[in-house]
């Protein structure tokens, strides 16, 4: 049987907003949130995770929050709707709390009846939630419609885990035309990542383009020859 647009919001709701700034949002979970797994969105998805996208409703749309961090803090019991607990001993209960980064603004499109929800992602915000305003789990539509985003989707270099495997595509002109940095653990994959990405903008180029496009690489690593020797006979020395 299908919810209506208030049931299906009123079961994704995980927590409400308890404070609000310009680059920071905290979060108050409910007591009913999921623990590990969230069920209720199309599938099986890890929640809470640092990194995961929340939805905030607001004038427009629903803003966009990506965690930043969870905790737990030792607070009273928290006070159920319709019920009173007599003779309940107050003792610290560890109420769960995360923070999140406002990214941007996920519209709605309009579509016609029958048609599956559409929506575009925008960066940026024109407002922000009230406090006590509900915070919702993004269903998997969405998710995809905040990572395949923009007009310049050019070049795969991955997909999502987070985001139902949705593809992840860079512009190239617009990367590498600005500072880049790759940061990581030794032994994290910051060399592969680099060389990764300037082999598939190659590959993405050449399928475009007849004519030869170059790359100066400067590097120390002993394999960057050995990860683009394949292209070398295609670029001129």
């Amino acid at each position: 049987m299908s919810q209506s647009p208030f049931e299906q919001a009123g079961s994704l709701c995980i927590g409400t907003v308890d404070f609000v700034s310009p680059d920071e949002i905290k979060v108050a979970l409910d007591i009913e949130a999921p623990e590990s797994v969230a069920l209720n969105t199309g599938g099986p998805r890890p929640f809470p995770r640092v990194n995961s996208y929340m939805l905030m409703p607001v004038d427009d749309g629903y803003l966009v929050g990506q965690i930043i961090w969870i905790t737990v803090e030792r607070s009273a019991f928290p006070k159920r709707r319709g019920m009173q607990d007599f003779g309940l001993v107050d003792l610290p209960y560890p109420l769960r709390k995360m923070s999140l980064n406002p990214l941007g603004t996920l519209l709605k499109k309009a579509t016609k009846l029958g048609r599956e929800e559409e929506y575009t992602f925008r960066r940026g915000k024109d407002s922000l939630p009230s406090i006590g305003a509900g915070v919702m789990l993004p269903t998997e539509r969405q998710l995809r419609s905040i990572i395949e985003s923009g007009d310049h989707r050019r070049v795969k270099i991955g997909i999502s885990p987070i985001a139902g495997n949705a593809n992840v595509c860079i512009d190239p002109d617009r990367l590498f035309g600005r500072h880049l940095a790759v940061l990581g653990n030794t032994g994290s994959g910051k060399s592969c990542s680099v060389a990764g990405l300037i082999r598939w903008s190659l590959e993405q180029a050449g399928k475009k383009t007849m004519q030869t496009n170059q790359m100066l690489v400067l590097s120390s690593w002993i394999q960057t020859g050995n990860t683009h020797e394949h292209l070398a006979a295609r670029t001129p020395p």
